[in-house]
């Protein structure tokens, strides 16, 4: 699986996206406005600040337009601009305020038929759900974005905007262990642009952690520094790349030029503020101090992975349930449209038949098959959590750390609960928690987390007084009942 650095690269690439779905128009006032000169001047600003990593004014030039695009009533403007600053925002870790703007312009798209933007939205709307790690939903949100492709009647720009979303795909399936299928999309997008950076950097990562290809990872990478675009300022593209060098180097086990690289990484990603990507490059710099004997700095090292892990993950939690809470929303509005619509039919009938009788007729099959219908879902619910519960298992055994954040998927109500009683109860506690609902003893825990068995009933203990649950009450029972 690509480490979870990997999602934040993508949103920088992503501005450049949707800044060319350009909508045409007429003039406004004397050709002072158009459309297409609102579109290609936001264009070349955004793409410049991009560039140079300076997001401070790059959400600054964006609010300005937003506000042009709202006096002129430009209802895409509106929207480019909407998602524009949520792409920004979570490209700096600001995962909530990205999620807040996203649903701005998911409102504003319903007024709208334009196939362009809604691809777009749901590509960006994929791409946020990876990054917090709800990658099921961001492939389905992905697949959405792919569907709306089809109706854009530009060739160029939709080979523009594939190239895009085949690479978010290729890196959510990473996420779900289905390399195979995601080296299919890669190759795909290799199809449409071979030379671009993101591309080559994701194809030398591909071969250093599955084929073992040292010679082809070098290659791609050769490829993609050599499509750097020198501004002669920080280039936000080259954390990444600088990244996998070190992960080029580590595989050579020449630590020391490892070291050099990840401290490049590093330095590029603190100046760009990309706070998803730093604990990951301080992990890799602990396990090369690892290799170089060094305990100390690999110490300092593992701590900073720590620290900046575990303030990432409270922001990404808070990310999570609003995302839930979004797609809970969809789902509700979904349900309510297909209720207006039988209603609808049922009153067409009632006024074409004008006869009572068949009026609840029609009325009581409908319950019916509405009946039939809930009985098929709860059924198909059912499997899927039983599906779900044996992920769980494995992930738990595996001490995966994607655990919690999957169990959140499954079980979205468990946690919020939890943290009603007590809102201090940190991640690992959360987790703690989880597998105690999911039925696993003290032993197991134990084994599975690498800690003693006296350390488990310790953190039992001390989690009873945290959620005030009677002695004589059992953990599982009382988790089993939230």
């Amino acid at each position: 699986m690509f480490p979870p650095q990997l999602n934040r690269i993508f949103y920088s690439y992503n501005l450049l996206f949707f800044l060319l779905l350009c909508c045409t128009g007429s003039a406004y006032g004397q050709g002072v406005f158009s459309h297409q000169r609102f579109d290609s001047i936001l264009l070349k600003k955004t793409e410049s600040l991009r560039i140079q990593g300076d997001y401070e004014n790059l959400v600054r030039l964006n609010k300005d337009y937003l506000n042009l695009a709202e006096e002129k009533n430009y209802k895409e403007g509106i929207i480019l601009c909407y998602i524009n600053i949520s792409n920004i925002s979570a490209t700096i870790g600001n995962y909530k305020r990205g999620l807040s703007y996203l649903s701005l312009a998911e409102k504003e798209l319903k007024k709208i038929s334009n196939p362009a933007l809604k691809a777009r939205l749901y590509q960006e709307h994929g791409q946020l759900n990876g990054v917090i790690g709800l990658y099921k939903s961001a492939l389905d949100l992905n697949a959405k974005g792919l569907y709306y492709l089809k109706n854009i009647p530009d060739k160029e720009k939709r080979k523009f905007y594939l190239y895009r979303l085949y690479a978010n795909r290729a890196d959510f399936l990473y996420k779900a262990n289905k390399a195979d299928s995601a080296y299919i999309y890669l190759q795909k997008g290799k199809r449409i642009d071979g030379q671009g950076v993101l591309l080559n950097t994701l194809l030398a990562k591909h071969h250093l952690i599955y084929t073992k290809r040292k010679d082809s990872a070098l290659i791609y990478l050769q490829k993609a520094s050599d499509k750097i675009v020198n501004t002669g300022k920080v280039n936000v593209q080259s954390g990444f790349v600088y990244l996998t060098y070190g992960d080029y180097y580590f595989a050579l086990e020449d630590y020391k030029m490892a070291l050099e690289y990840y401290s490049k990484a590093l330095d590029y990603y603190s100046k760009t503020n990309r706070m998803y990507n730093i604990p990951g490059v301080y992990e890799s710099i602990a396990k090369t101090y690892k290799m170089l004997n060094d305990p100390q700095k690999e110490e300092e090292a593992m701590q900073k992975y720590t620290d900046e892990k575990t303030e990432l993950e409270n922001i990404q939690n808070e990310a999570i349930n609003i995302s839930i809470d979004h797609m809970l929303n969809d789902k509700e509005e979904e349900s309510n449209g297909f209720q207006q619509k039988v209603y609808l039919y049922i009153g067409f009938i009632v006024i074409l038949l004008l006869v009572v009788f068949i009026l609840l007729y029609n009325h009581n099959r409908a319950l019916r098959q509405k009946k039939n219908q809930f009985k098929s879902e709860a059924l198909s619910l059912k499997n899927r959590i039983n599906d779900s519960f044996d992920e769980l298992v494995v992930l738990v055994k595996k001490n995966d750390s994607t655990f919690l954040t999957r169990f959140q998927e499954v079980y979205p109500e468990f946690c919020p609960k939890l943290l009603e009683i007590n809102p201090r109860l940190g991640a690992s506690e959360l987790a703690f928690c989880a597998m105690i609902k999911l039925n696993f003893t003290s032993k197991e825990i134990a084994e599975y987390t690498f800690i003693q068995h006296k350390s488990v009933q310790q953190k039992k203990h001390r989690l009873r007084k945290k959620l005030n649950v009677p002695t004589e009450q059992e953990l599982f029972i009382f988790f089993d009942s939230l």
